[in-house]
């Protein structure tokens, strides 16, 4: 399923892209909370599922046009965004650093994300705007301690994201968080693909282009650290909540290690896609 959070920022509600309808969850089922992040929380995912399978049986006014609507981030109040460094070994080449022998873990304000369409800001007196696509993972149930063989229990799903980041503000200040927490540094989306349609999260392509060029392309292949590795590393120093965001880490292309350097500028259009997952596109503001 592509689970998505649509309508005017603060006023998501929770819905299921099929086909080329989209069905309102609310509408469809009265006992369906009204945010994606409280369908995980009861571990109504499956309840979802019945959903669709009787998808012939409910009323038009459960239908929506996904091109009709805004998709705002398909978890809009995670309690925790959780980032991995230097995850990709080509990524750690271009800022002639070494693969990091545990995971490089930092974290990003819930108030960075946006959602399929909203605008990148540039903060006023920031210079060096850039770019990382990154495969997000949604928790879906909560994970402490759990083991690697047991952490893809604890995945509901997989998405779209751009990690933003204010490169002059992150260098100056010899840290990350702030540099890249501004409102509206976190796109995500345009979907929550649930994990039964991602058997395999390490064999996705994965890319990113600004104004149609290509500057990122690669496959989740090449990440050092996997995606139940990471969820099993993470549970063990604090308990994942479900609508908690891993972002895995990016690939190769970024615009601060690039020769010469380049970054996004007012009226640019950057566009990532994860193969299976879907295509967010975000303008520069």
């Amino acid at each position: 399923m592509k689970i998505v959070s649509f309508g005017p920022k603060g006023q998501e509600r929770p819905g299921i892209v099929h086909g080329d309808r989209l069905i309102d969850l609310v509408a469809a089922d009265s006992l369906i909370p009204a945010s994606v992040r409280r369908i995980l929380e009861g571990d109504l995912v499956s309840r979802l599922a019945s959903i669709v399978q009787n998808v012939n049986s409910l009323p038009s006014k459960c239908f929506k046009r996904p091109d009709g609507v805004r998709l705002g981030p398909p978890v809009t109040d995670p309690s925790k965004i959780i980032c991995i460094g230097l995850n990709y070994s080509d990524h750690a080449a271009e800022q002639g650093k070494q693969v990091p022998d545990w995971p490089l873990t930092f974290a990003k304000g819930p108030n960075a994300l946006i959602g399929d369409g909203d605008a990148i800001p540039i903060p006023p007196g920031v210079t060096q705007l850039d770019h990382e696509v990154e495969l997000a993972v949604v928790i879906g149930r909560r994970a402490k301690a759990v083991s690697l063989d047991d952490a893809p229990k604890h995945v509901a799903g997989y998405s779209v994201f751009m990690d933003i980041t204010a490169r002059d503000v992150q260098f100056r200040e010899k840290q990350w968080f702030r540099s890249k927490s501004f409102d509206g540094f976190g796109p995500f989306g345009p979907y929550l693909t649930t994990s039964d349609e991602v058997p395999d999260p390490h064999n996705l392509r994965i890319s990113l282009e600004v104004n149609g060029q290509t500057y990122q392309s690669s496959n989740t292949g090449f990440m050092t650290f996997k995606v139940f590795y990471l969820v099993h590393y993470l549970s063990h120093s604090m308990t994942l909540e479900p609508g908690d965001v891993i972002a895995t880490g990016t690939p190769a292309g970024v615009g601060a290690f690039a020769a010469p350097q380049r970054f996004l500028s007012k009226g640019d259009t950057v566009k990532a896609t994860i193969e299976s997952l879907g295509t967010l596109t975000n303008p520069v503001v």
